[in-house]
């Protein structure tokens, strides 16, 4: 199997696999319903794609991602497999045509948008495919509360009892570990293999800047994208379409090309920009949160967040959008504080509204009514754990890959010495000795008589011996831990309670009902068996001058090749002809086909980025450049 997966590797035009990938591949074609968790940039794409082409049949690809489909079909048709994609978007000649295409066998691999999982035809034409495999992208979608939860995804499961596809796989960038015990169940998996793999982009620099108000907002965003590496555009997200307007406008003010895209929008205006985009003919694009799913545009240096996102998974989907290519990029977040109470008025407002259409629709029983409660709370849960993201004192990196549960996050308990915390502050994980040690054995004595019953709020409000009633009437002010640290302020506790969770000493369990529980570290520190390493909470707030930016120091070349890499990208310009020039090839592959001056095309095969297909498209041209800048 695993030769057979290196020669379809190569086939795809890479010379190795990332992290993962390869036993995401080969659990997926062994026929163990398998859930994998990745980042975006992370490379789950290939993960179905090469049991795909591998299985005899057609493999069925579920996905919202219009644009992901429209990218992934037209690469796959270049390299010579047979493709398509059926969504409500397209022409009905051309779903019609596909769908006969699928019921004949002539496809190996079919997208679809899950609104189609109802289509009669689009059912019939399943049903006679010989399928070989069925992958649920952006499988988070089919919680009811997860972040990102979509109704079309409830038919997932009664489609593949339908169909008994031989292969099942499930993938997602935003999967907590709550969340990723729930897909198994959602999707009718039994026993499944779960991989979580990738989650650290050491690439991408992460940077967060809390801001006094809209006008230092503004301010840091033109320097930002004036003073960004490349030629590529900066990608901005705004909270809302007026957001994207005004800061498409100030970053014109000073003389940058600047333009915004949202849904309001016409089609024709939304595709415009988004070509520009593509073709760096942009210094910034500012849109909504939509924009840039499924766009696989690799080169994209400099992301920039205009207002805090309502959730982690959001935020580092998002980010994920830069440095796809693996080269240095910097994802900046600008917040204030009014970001959240904002967010949270808003989560509200939505919940009343859709209580106030179930009353109007006469769907207001307690089991529906419950169900909204539910994900009201999960919804403000994300949220805070955001504030907490926004606010935290220790390294980005680590607190990212601690809150998806990758293995990876113990690496860093040191920091990452890239992101703002560790450049900006010096602050590392220590281990706490003296009153502080004693005050972390007092807080994770509380934890563990909580028993894991009640939320963050309510342990803190024990262990300060709150007054409230309702911790009075509930069990918590009779355990022997209350007011354990009384004198100390509520917010000093709720800070040290999230460093803990931080340095895997808690966790928050539950995806519905939040609540905080000791780990087996946790408890091991309690024992005296483990020495606990945590950043300690401080009362103030830093937040300081902007951070100073540094240049992408990989991947530099020598002059010589600098100008061998000038030629290649003009070159690659007119191959392109008004394309996406890194569907042709893109900045890493070039750089590669400098540094190895490949001779002949044994070599230039063996460059990661070009596969059979392009050495035969393009190898001539290229080794012509190469031999050219020799001389």
């Amino acid at each position: 199997m695993s030769d057979l997966l290196d020669t379809a590797l190569r086939r795809f035009g890479h010379a190795s696999f990332r992290p993962g990938q390869r036993e995401i591949a080969a659990s997926v074609l062994s026929g163990r319903p398998t859930i994998a968790v990745l980042p975006t940039g992370g490379g789950k794409s290939l993960c179905y794609q090469l049991p795909a082409v591998l299985a005899d049949g057609t493999a069925l690809v579920v996905s919202p991602l219009i644009a992901l489909m429209k990218d992934q079909v037209d690469g796959l048709q270049r390299l010579g497999i047979p493709a398509a994609r059926i969504t409500s978007a397209d022409p009905v000649a051309a779903r019609r045509a596909a769908e006969a295409s699928l019921a004949a066998g002539a496809l190996k691999l079919v997208y679809a948008a899950p609104e189609r999982l109802r289509n009669a035809s689009f059912l019939a034409a399943l049903e006679r495919a010989r399928l070989s495999l069925v992958a649920v992208d952006e499988a988070h979608c089919v919680s009811q509360w997860g972040h990102d939860f979509r109704p079309d995804y409830l038919a997932i499961r009664p489609l593949l009892a339908r169909i008994r596809p031989p292969r099942l796989a499930a993938f997602t960038a935003t999967a907590t570990p709550e969340l990723r015990q729930e897909l198994g169940t959602a999707l009718g998996m039994a026993d499944p293999a779960l991989f979580v793999r990738g989650f650290d982009r050491p690439n991408l620099r992460l940077t967060v800047v809390r801001c006094a108000g809209e006008r230092e907002r503004l301010a840091r965003l033109s320097e930002l994208v004036r003073g960004r590496p490349g030629p590529a555009p900066a990608l901005v997200y705004a909270a809302t379409r007026r957001q994207t307007e005004e800061a498409a406008a100030e970053l014109a003010r000073h003389g940058l090309r600047a333009d915004f895209y949202h849904a309001g929008l016409d089609g024709a205006d939304r595709h415009d920009r988004q070509e520009r985009f593509l073709a760096d003919d942009l210094d910034a694009l500012v849109a909504t949160n939509a924009f840039g799913m499924g766009i696989d545009k690799p080169d994209v240096r400099l992301l920039i967040h205009l207002a805090a996102p309502p959730s982690i998974e959001a935020y580092y989907q998002e980010v994920g959008r830069a440095g796809r290519d693996g080269l240095p990029a910097e994802a900046v977040l600008l917040f204030t504080f009014r970001d959240f109470r904002t967010a949270e008025f808003l989560i509200r407002r939505s919940h009343e509204e859709a209580c106030a259409e179930a009353a109007a629709a006469g769907e207001d029983d307690p089991a529906r009514a419950e169900a909204r409660e539910q994900h009201l709370r999960s919804r403000l849960l994300r949220l805070q754990r955001m504030r907490g993201f926004a606010g935290g004192r220790s390294c980005r990196r680590r607190a990212i890959l601690a809150y998806f549960g990758d293995p990876d996050a113990d690496r860093l308990l040191s920091g990452c010495g890239s992101c703002d915390r560790c450049l900006e502050t010096g602050e590392a994980a220590e281990v706490p000795v003296g009153g502080r040690r004693t005050l972390l054995l007092q807080a994770l004595s509380g934890v563990a008589r909580a028993g894991g019953r009640y939320g963050r709020r309510r342990v803190a409000d024990m262990l300060i011996g709150s007054r409230a009633q309702a911790i009075l009437n509930s069990p918590l002010a009779r355990l022997s831990t209350y007011g354990l640290l009384a004198g100390r302020p509520r917010t000093f506790v709720l800070d040290l309670l999230d460093r803990c969770e931080e340095a895997g000493l808690v966790r928050i369990t539950g995806s519905e009902y939040p609540l905080l529980a000791i780990t087996d570290q946790g408890l091991a520190v309690l024992r005296g068996q483990e020495e606990p390493r945590l950043v300690w909470p401080e009362p103030a707030d830093r937040t300081g001058p902007a951070p100073k930016r540094r240049p992408p120091a990989a991947g530099d070349l020598a002059p010589a090749e600098r100008e061998l890499f000038a030629a290649l990208r003009e070159w690659r310009r007119r191959t392109a002809a008004g394309r996406p020039a890194f569907t042709v090839l893109n900045d890493a592959t070039l750089r590669e086909i400098c540094r190895r001056r490949p001779t002949n095309a044994e070599e230039l095969l063996a460059v990661p980025g070009i596969g059979p297909a392009r050495l035969d498209r393009y190898g001539d041209a290229i080794l012509a450049l190469v031999a050219a800048a020799a001389q």
